[in-house]
């Protein structure tokens, strides 16, 4: 079993982060923190050599944020949108993305169209799932705001643990 002590790495969040939330939480349970900017992804984890492993977690506030930025008309001339084309990035780099949703009822909320956005909850649900399938590195998790700071440490740490392990082998 490989311990990592909390001095030998960092929570790295993106500068264009808005919601500082998780990471005040973290800094208060005695985690280091680091704002800087990051091409993909809201949440990475660095270890003390520059080592991060290839895993970042991607938050969005709720329902209605994640279908808007599915949604954003504001396309590239491939006829992708920010949310798409950061997709594309990720699996191209071999990155594996957590898609955080701060609701731990939004499956339901998708499924009865219990949203903003006046689109079919069939479609949404529909376009969510054909993500999941295009996507095979994109993992959906979702809890509570209260519970994210908990899981977004938990992913981060257990990914580089286990990237660690395996560079040892």
């Amino acid at each position: 079993m490989l311990k990592i002590n909390a001095e030998d790495y960092a929570i790295i969040y993106d500068t264009r982060e808005q919601d500082l939330f998780l990471p005040s939480v973290l800094h208060k349970k005695g985690i280091q923190v680091k704002r800087q900017k990051l091409d993909t992804g809201d949440y990475a984890i660095e270890y003390k050599d520059g080592f991060r492993p290839p895993v970042v977690v991607e938050r969005k506030a709720s329902c209605d944020e994640l279908i808007g930025n599915m949604l954003d008309h504001r396309k590239d001339t491939n006829g992708n949108n920010r949310f798409i084309r950061e997709l594309e990035r990720s699996k191209q780099q071999n990155l594996k993305v957590y898609l955080l949703i701060q609701d731990k009822d939004y499956y339901l909320k998708l499924i009865t169209g219990e949203y903003r956005s006046k689109v079919n909850p069939k479609a949404i649900s529909g376009m969510i799932i054909s993500l999941l399938a295009k996507y095979p590195n994109l993992h959906i998790i979702a809890v509570d705001k209260e519970l994210s700071p908990s899981i977004v440490y938990k992913i981060l740490y257990y990914e580089l643990r286990e990237n660690l392990k395996e560079k040892i082998k």
